[in-house]
Parts: C-alpha cells; sequence; structure tokens
C-alpha cells in the first residue's frame, strides 16, 4: 500500500481495519510504550520527540484509530537515568501490557534499557539515542527498529559537508560528552575528519549538564582551529555558544550537532552557527507542504518544526502503518510490514534497511542529513545543495 502525501497516508491508516480475532475487543486501546527523558538533561529534546509521537497518534484517533481501535500513548520517564530506564520499560511490558514501544533517547540511558527488555524481544521503534553500541548489541534483532541516525553517519555527513567548503578548513577541535554518544562520535568523527585530509587538533570530553565549559572555551581560543566542532545535547549546546561569545571565541565556524534546541534559544549568541541535523523545514524536499501545514497549525510554537519533533512523528507513523498493513495486532505480521515497508515521511519516501555495521533496520542515514547555519533572524540550510535554500556563510565569525 502506497501513498504519495501524508494527508492520504494518515486517512488511509484508519481505512485498513479488517475483521480479526483483535476487532472483536474494539472497545480496548491498542497500548504503545513511551519511555522518554521528561526530566533530566536531555528533557528538552525528548519532550520534542513524545510530542511529535503524539501528533501521529493524534491523527490515527482522529481518522477513527487502527483497526478499530484507538491507539494510547503510554508515557514512562527515564529521566536520563540507566536504573529508572530499565525499570521503566520492565513496567510497561509486564504490568501495562503494551503491545509495541516508540521511544528512548540518550544512549547511555537507553543501552540499559534495552539490556533490560532484551529477553522479552518486544517490537521497539527506537525513535532517539545514535551509540554504534547500540547497533552493535541490538541492531540484529528482529524486533528492533532504529529511526535515527547512528553516529557514524553523522560524522561521514561532517566530513562530507566540510570538505565542501571553500576554502577548505584545515584544523578541526572536537568537544563531546563523555558517555555513549559523545564517545562513539569523536571516535567517528576523527576517522572521517583524517580521512579527508583534516587534522583534529583536539578531543575534549565534558559531562553533560555541566555548567561552566570555559576551560574547553579556553583551550580551544588557544589552538584557533578553523572549525569548533562541539557534540552535545540540548542545553549543552546552547551553554557553549553562549560562553563562547562571552569569552569572544571565535573560530572560522562553530558546529554543533542538532539536539532539540530551536534559533530562538541561542538569541544574537548562535549567529553563524552551522547545525548538522536530519530536518528542518526549509529544506527542499518534495510532497512537504501538507505535513507543514498541520504541524505549524496543530503544534505549540516551542515544539513545531525541528528535528526532534519529526523523528517522534516519522516513527511512530511507521509503526501505526505498518499496524494497518498487517490487518492484526499480530505481533509477526507487524515485524513483517516494518521489515519491507516503503514509508512516506517528511524526510522523503523511506524504508528500515541494512546499515553498513550489522544493523537490519536502520531508517535515517547520512544521505538524510543537512546543514543549516543560523542567521542574524532564522536559519539557512547551506548543504547539500539539493536541499539548500541559502549558502554558507564561511568565515562566520
Amino acid at each position: 500500500m502506497q501513498f504519495g502525501k501524508f494527508g492520504k497516508l494518515i486517512g488511509a491508516l484508519a481505512l485498513c481495519a479488517v475483521a480479526t480475532l483483535v476487532q472483536a475487543q474494539s472497545g480496548d486501546p491498542i497500548k504503545i510504550g513511551v519511555p522518554m527523558p521528561l526530566t533530566g538533561p536531555l528533557a528538552g529534546a525528548g519532550r520534542l520527540i513524545l510530542a511529535g509521537a503524539q501528533m501521529a497518534t493524534d491523527e490515527v484517533n482522529a481518522r477513527g484509530g487502527l483497526l478499530g481501535r484507538p491507539v494510547k500513548l503510554l508515557v514512562e520517564d527515564t529521566k536520563s537515568e540507566p536504573n529508572t530506564a530499565a525499570i521503566v520499560a520492565a513496567k510497561l511490558i509486564n504490568q501495562d501490557k503494551v503491545f509495541a514501544f516508540a521511544g528512548g533517547y540518550g544512549s547511555t540511558a537507553d543501552f540499559a534499557m534495552l539490556q533490560g527488555i532484551k529477553r522479552q524481544g518486544p517490537i521497539f521503534v527506537h525513535l532517539g539515542s545514535s551509540a554504534v553500541k547500540l547497533e552493535e548489541t541490538f541492531g540484529a534483532e528482529p524486533w528492533y527498529y532504529h529511526v535515527y541516525i547512528v553516529d557514524y553517519h553523522r560524522q561521514k555527513g561532517v566530513a562530507s559537508f566540510l570538505s565542501s567548503i571553500e576554502p577548505k578548513p584545515k584544523r578541526v577541535a572536537i568537544a563531546h560528552e563523555d558517555g555513549l554518544y559523545g564517545s562513539d562520535a569523536v571516535k567517528f568523527a576523527e576517522q572521517y575528519l583524517t580521512a579527508a585530509g583534516f587534522e583534529v587538533v583536539m578531543k575534549e570530553p565534558y559531562k553533560a549538564g555541566t555548567p561552566d565549559l570555559s576551560p574547553i572555551l579556553s583551550r580551544v581560543k588557544s589552538l584557533d582551529p578553523d572549525v569548533f566542532f562541539f557534540v552535545g545535547y540540548s542545553g549543552d549546546n546552547i551553554q557553549i555558544a553562549r560562553q563562547a561569545k562571552a569569552l569572544a571565541v571565535k573560530p572560522k565556524l562553530m558546529m554543533i550537532v542538532a539536539a532539540g534546541e530551536k534559533r530562538d534559544d541561542f538569541g544574537d549568541f548562535g549567529d553563524g552557527i552551522a547545525v548538522i541535523g536530519e530536518w528542518a523545514p526549509e529544506q527542499k524536499t518534495a510532497g512537504m507542504d501538507d505535513f507543514l501545514k498541520r504541524a505549524i497549525s496543530g503544534q505549540s510554537p516551542d515544539t513545531k518544526l525541528v528535528p526532534a519533533f519529526v523523528q517522534g512523528y516519522t516513527g511512530a507513523l511507521t509503526l501505526y502503518e505498518a499496524i494497518a498493513r498487517a490487518g492484526a495486532l499480530d505481533r509477526e505480521k507487524v515485524l513483517k510490514e516494518l521489515n519491507t515497508g516503503t514509508f512516506n515521511t517528511p524526510y522523503g519516501a523511506l524504508s528500515y534497511k541494512d546499515s553498513e555495521k550489522g544493523g537490519k533496520h536502520q531508517l535515517l542515514t547520512d544521505a538524510t542529513l543537512i546543514v543549516w547555519q543560523y542567521r542574524p533572524v532564522g536559519q539557512e540550510v547551506v548543504w547539500p545543495a539539493a536541499k539548500a535554500n541559502g549558502k554558507l556563510i564561511y568565515p562566520a565569525r
């Protein structure tokens, strides 16, 4: 079943109900577990991912639900803590009896969570987290489907983007959070950047949520690299940009990883920052107008049209369409549809495919990545050229 427009796709989900044993219980909701950091250092992006999944759920329910039944999200706060994440996931399986999961954000906590529920093997559509260790450990599992990119995808994208700049930068300084996410990121960043002819002059770890990043910035200032690449979560991204301006740290280009923040979060200290991420409303993608209209009208200003929101929406959408195509609330049939289906998403038409390093069900890759640059007002997509609506300003500071 293929659909050319998002609106048609969502509307068709409600028409796919068939006579099954499950439908005899038409009043019972289909329960989907959503473990997500809603407090703690990753809460900002966690709430945005949840809002995207909720939009997909609201759209399905507004058209009659799935298989004649409403969909209900059972949300639990992982608090960005490994022990808490494992406990709430077990609760969702054993006590709440969810049919499937669509959640997770924060590699360290999510690793513990997935280890805890691996024996039960629930359908798990993983909305966030990019550590390679997650793919190495769970990627080949038949029940595990990963929406977000894996870290090596991003680092390939970073190397490709920096190689496209004229004049080409030469020296790159990197700071990274010290968990699974950042540790994988710096390893692959060095690999791909070195292979592309860049010199990595700094690799500095820090703990997520650290209030004072001035020691890192002082080192960057003394090294004076062409590019300062900062791998962090949303709150840290905002903090490093603010403190860089206060300390007059001015590499030719400062680059961050999109983690749920918005242009308005940065104020004037965001001017010229380049951001690598999976999606932006300014990008040129066929068939996106309908989604943008619905997202703008249905969401508050602090959640609409940011990458984390879209990945939450997309992951939930693929799960719901797989259930609809399966025609029954049958685990094996739904897994088959996830495994073989093509889904029309805000990123374009995508399928879960084998990844380079052993994962069997990967949705987003380096081919999805874009770079945008913050302007004094708003932002412009500057890479790749096929999706760009502006040109990179370099040097930016």
